[in-house]
């Protein structure tokens, strides 16, 4: 029996599955994150080693029997990113006793092959980051943002949970409207000034310490959101309409423009909430007549598939191997 690797490593967490050649599930492991943007090529390929071992462990599998893995990445981008990944594969695989092949591809890829098993259609993940990928009729793909938390990522966790510090501290500086963010803001950066001043200069310690206290107050703004708040709801609405004109840019890109299909994928579009709403209000505002349906499987799942399918994965998309 052979069976095949597939790793989603995120900006927040790694999620890895291994499958016999059926697709049926064998084993499962689960550690932090592996973009190496945030944590560094060692940590990245160290948190992919642990998860690896989890999935092997309980299933008996034997190393010689694992003929291929593959890896969506977030991070993975382009040519400047080869170097590392490869760094980062082959060290996670040696360190599990692996020597099979590898292909690795952005995380928005596997992630399409999981929603869509290989059939036509768009994906928008929005989680700690916001990407979106499609592939046509024609198999021709195309994928928008995605570009990292400096200038990207519009609508995801991060903007979120950065938009919605800014709003507490305009508001706490008389600068913007009241909100209740505040009162969130003071149980995560201290109740007086000189502790808030401590707490934002403290975000310079890391990248990876700065993108988990921004991503981390996302959350705040959903809660704040469902309690009513107006300025948590304005936040919400503009994140969803966001992730909307990215799921249309690459719908129109791969000319998927009759009944079009998107998944979601993530925790920010999974929960109900406005940004729910606002995300379906201006699809179908752009694009009448785009149905957003379920995801058949996870990334994770859609990584094994491309492990053991490799003639799914779309041609034009930006992969390393080894």
């Amino acid at each position: 029996m052979a069976y095949f690797l597939g790793i989603d490593g995120g900006a927040t967490k790694t999620h890895i599955i291994l499958s016999n050649g059926t697709g049926r599930l064998v084993g499962e492991g689960h550690s932090g994150p592996s973009n190496y943007h945030i944590v560094g090529v060692e940590q990245a390929a160290a948190n992919l080693s642990a998860a690896i071992s989890q999935a092997l462990t309980p299933s008996a599998v034997s190393p010689s029997d694992l003929k291929a893995a593959c890896a969506g990445m977030a991070g993975f981008d382009g040519p400047s990113d080869q170097k590392q990944m490869h760094q980062i594969l082959t060290s996670a695989l040696k360190a599990s006793g692996l020597q099979c092949s590898w292909r690795s591809l952005n995380d928005s890829v596997v992630a399409w092959a999981g929603a869509f098993h290989g059939n036509p259609g768009a994906l928008i993940a929005a989680g700690s980051g916001a990407v979106a990928f499609a592939v046509g009729e024609n198999a021709r793909s195309a994928r928008a943002d995605g570009l990292g938390h400096w200038l990207g990522d519009a609508g995801s966790g991060y903007d979120i949970g950065r938009r919605g510090l800014r709003a507490a501290l305009a508001a706490l500086d008389k600068r913007g409207p009241a909100t209740h963010l505040t009162e969130h803001f003071h149980a995560v950066a201290g109740s007086t000034q000189q502790e808030w001043i401590g707490w934002i200069a403290g975000l310079d310690s890391t990248i990876s310490y700065a993108h988990e206290q921004l991503r981390s107050f996302a959350p705040s703004v959903f809660e704040a959101a469902a309690s009513g708040d107006a300025v948590a709801r304005s936040i919400l609405n503009e994140a969803g309409a966001a992730l909307a004109r990215t799921a249309v840019s690459v719908l129109r890109k791969v000319g998927l423009l009759i009944e079009p299909q998107v998944a979601t994928a993530g925790s920010v579009l999974g929960q109900p909430s406005c940004l729910r709403q606002a995300f379906r209000a201006e699809l179908n505002a752009r694009l009448p007549g785009c149905q957003i349906v379920p995801a058949r499987s996870d990334p994770a799942f859609g990584a094994a598939l491309l492990a053991g399918n490799p003639d799914l994965v779309p041609q034009d998309a930006f992969q390393a191997c080894g």
